[in-house]
This record gives structure tokens, sequence and C-alpha cells, in this order.
């Protein structure tokens, strides 16, 4: 998701864009005319003299050229990634949503396909298949956050989209053909992987449809998964390059080609990274940014703690309101109702990236009050027979912070590092990814073996202290972000 939110970023957000593009534009002027004042001799031998046929093929493709030869991309010119026509934006990013919903389905479906994929695979504990189908599948899925964003940002997107639903599709179908321990722990750990170009680890199930339809054999899941994958493979053939310096530099080898021109050249921000300077500032970036800026370290803590609380939550309510309320299982499941109706967002203009954080600074007590509101009206510390609505209540507190940390911490990270977005979203997607493949593994344990309102206690406390980071950031966030190198 992290890169896919970079190219929705990139397609949506053309008024930041602007400024943005003004402000290269600005700083490569400033290079060149450094150069002029301060070696004039360096400068002679440099300049170009560029044809006019060369001056039009440019001019053509939306490029301009200074008398270094080096090219960048014309004010407003409709060739630009953030100035496409809205339904070349509106397409792309369907293609990228629906991307990222499939392949977020797909990594939910273990916990369903568990109990009837364990007798035919000789599997005696559950906790081995739920490692198998889903953890697996969510670290590979963590790794790739950490590896796709900077290939995104160092060689455009469009060409690993298409590779990686490619791959995607084959590991789907030869796990649906080939069901076998090996087959699953390889199959499920590659399409993981493969996932992370356009998927951020969200919390989602398909488990009512996989019981419908459970007399198919849970292999048909795969197959399906396989059709989609190649369904996603033709959309995106269809889709465009929409990393401005990949297409500079392939706008820029298409013109010196077809003119027998090669003095032109790109903005050293813009030009394609070799294999070892690849490897040693970008590959390193996500890595980088999660340990020496405080601002990236503390949103991915923040925000994927919170995400991945809900998947504790599917074992906190049936354990709380089943055996503690005398509920249904269908009853209980109605629960989760109460976050998802407290899922709301207001989107604001905001002049500065902290100019942002005001819905975190409301959702970061909000979601301590609700957990620990939860853990207090629970039983065994209230009795069975009160009203359970007050707890439901607080399900609905937790549900609106949930979205809140969600949206505001990823689009601050998005307007703080706008040239590295998707290096700055990569710790938080991995962390996430973790997180959602280990929390099945021992949160139904957990919550039985500790209490749920002790478990929620746990969990209360940390949200406290997330309070204390919304101070910091409301105090010293300006600072921090102005401190940093990575900033532009």
């Amino acid at each position: 998701m992290e890169n896919s939110l970079y190219d929705l970023e990139a397609s949506l957000h053309s008024t930041s864009s602007l400024s943005s593009d003004r402000s290269e534009t600005a700083k490569k002027e400033d290079y060149c005319s450094s150069v002029n004042r301060n070696d004039s001799t360096a400068t002679i031998k440099r300049s170009v003299d560029i044809p006019l046929r060369v001056h039009e093929a440019l001019h053509a493709k939306g490029l301009s050229a200074n008398a270094l030869g080096v090219v960048s991309w014309r004010d407003s010119t409709s060739a630009h990634p953030r100035q496409w026509p809205f339904l070349r934006k509106c397409y792309d990013s369907a293609v990228i949503c629906l991307m990222e919903f499939v392949m977020t389905v797909v990594s939910n479906i273990g916990s369903s396909i568990v109990p009837y994929a364990l007798p035919q695979l000789d599997i005696s504990s559950s906790v081995l298949g739920l490692f198998y189908f889903t953890t697996l599948y969510l670290l590979g899925q963590a790794l790739g956050g950490l590896v796709f964003p900077p290939l995104a940002e160092s060689f455009g997107g469009q060409t690993i989209y298409t590779t990686c639903t490619i791959g995607f599709a084959a590991c789907c179908l030869i796990i649906g053909a080939c069901p076998s321990v090996p087959v699953i722990i390889i199959g499920r750990f590659v399409s993981g992987f493969l996932s992370a170009m356009p998927a951020v680890v969200a919390c989602g199930s398909i488990e009512n449809i996989w019981d419908t339809k459970a007399h198919l054999g849970w292999q048909w899941l795969f197959y399906f998964a396989a059709i989609l994958g190649g369904v996603l493979t033709i959309l995106c053939t269809f889709m465009r390059e929409s990393r401005p310096s990949q297409l500079l530099r392939l706008r820029v080898h298409d013109i010196s080609h077809d003119t027998n021109f090669h003095k032109l050249t790109v903005d050293p921000i813009d030009a394609e990274p070799t294999a070892r300077s690849f490897i040693r500032d970008s590959l390193t970036m996500p890595l980088r940014l999660s340990s020496t800026e405080p601002i990236v370290f503390l949103t991915s803590i923040m925000g994927a703690t919170v995400y991945d609380v809900i998947y504790l939550f599917t074992a906190a309510i049936p354990e709380v309101y089943t055996k503690s309320f005398g509920f249904t299982a269908t009853q209980a499941s109605l629960v989760f109702i109460a976050i998802v109706t407290s899922n709301s967002n207001t989107n604001t203009q905001a002049i500065e990236p902290e100019d942002k954080l005001f819905g975190f600074y409301i959702a970061a007590p909000i979601l301590a009050i609700g957990l620990w509101l939860f853990s207090l009206t629970t039983p065994p510390l209230i009795h069975p027979s009160v009203n359970p609505y007050l707890s439901i209540s607080s399900l609905a507190l937790f549900g609106y912070a949930v979205v809140e940390f969600d949206n505001i911490l990823s689009g601050y990270l998005c307007d703080t590092y706008t040239s590295r977005t998707a290096s700055a979203l990569a710790p938080m997607s991995s962390l996430r990814a973790v997180l959602s493949g280990t929390f099945p593994l021992f949160g139904t344990q957990g919550f039985q073996q500790l209490g749920a309102h002790r478990a929620m206690f746990i969990l209360a406390g940390v949200a406290t202290g997330f309070c204390g980071v919304a101070w910091v950031f409301g105090r010293y966030g300006r600072i921090l972000r102005q401190r940093s190198k990575f900033v532009q």
C-alpha cells in the first residue's frame, strides 16, 4: 500500500504537487545559475548547442532544456502525471485500489480455510496451520514492504505492478493445483512478498463467504485468487507510469533516439541510480528513516499497533460477549458494527503537515478512553447483569480512533517526506504485516489466559502512552520536521 499510496498521491493531489514541481524547477534553476556564477569556464565547456528539431521534440513531449542540456518538465504541462486527464487518473487509481483490496482479502483467508485444510494436509495443530496460511504471507508482505518502495521510487511502478500481479496469480494457481505443505509455505510467503507492492495490511475477512462455499474445497479460493490476479495483470498493462522522474528519463531517451542527439541529460535528482548507489542509498532508505527519524519511528509504531489491535479484538469480543454476557455467536459478531459505524474521516486543507495532526490530538485521548472504558465495563469487574451496551459504546470510540490514527498519521508522513513517501510509509506497513501475522497466533490464547479485562488494561496503558506522543508532536513536531535532512 505503501507504493500504491504514493501512486494515488501522485495521481490525485494535484494542488500540492504543482507547488512541489515549482520547487524542483526552482532548485534546478538555482543549481544551474550557481554553476554559471562560480565556474564560467566549466559552464562554457558544458554548454550544449541544442538543435531546433530537438527543442521541438522536447516541447511536444511537455519538456524543456536549459543551456546545459538538462531536461525538466515544462510548467503546467499535461504530460506530467499530476496533470493527466481526470478519467486517466480515475482508471489508474481504481486499478491500484482494486489490487490493494484483492491482495488484502487474500491475506486474511488463512483463518477461514485452516479448519478445512488441516485434515487434507495432515497438520495436527491449528496454530501451525495459521502460521502456514496467514503468518508466512504477512511476513513476506513485511519484507516486500521494505523492498518495493525504494524500487518504485527509483525505477517507477507500472512495470513492477504488472510483474507482481503475474507472480501473485502464479503463486495462487500453484497452491490451488498442488496443495502440499512445502508448496503452501513457499507459495504463501512469495505471494505475500509480491502483494506488498499494492497492498497494505488491513483488517478484513472473507470468512462468511468461505463458509457458504466450503463444499467447493478450499483450493478453489486460491484458484479464484489466481483468476483475479490474471484480471489485475491485464488491467495493469493499461496503466501509465506515474513516477515523474522515470517518465522524464524515458522521454529524454526517446527524444535522443528519435533526433539522434545524445547530449541531453536530466538533473542528478532525476537520474536513474546505479546498482551500487541504489543498494547503498535507496534500498536502505526505509530502514534509515525508521531508525534515524523520530517522526517515522513513532508514527510507524502507533499506526501499526492501533490498527492491528482489531486482530486482538476478534479474540476479545467473542470471549467477553458470549461467555460473560451470554450472547450467541451471531449476536457477538454484530458487536463489531460499533467499530464500523464510527469509521468516519473529514478531509481538510492544511497549510503545513503539522496542521493535519489536529485530528490525531483528539483521537489519541479518545483511544485511551475507549480502551479503559471497555476494560472497566466487562466482567468480572462488573456483574454480567449490567447492560452490555455500556461496553459496546466504548468500541465506537475505539473505531473512531483507529481510522483517525491510520488516515492522519499516513497523511502526515506523505506531506512531510514528499519525495520519499513510499519509503516513509514502508516501516509502518511492514510492522503492520508482522503484527497482523503474529497476533492471530496468540490472541485467543492470551485473552483466555489473562482474562479479557487484564489484556485490555495492557492495551489501554499503551494507548495512554500514545497521548504523550501526541503532546510531543504538538509541541516539537515542526522542529523535528525542520531538522530532518530527508525533508525537502
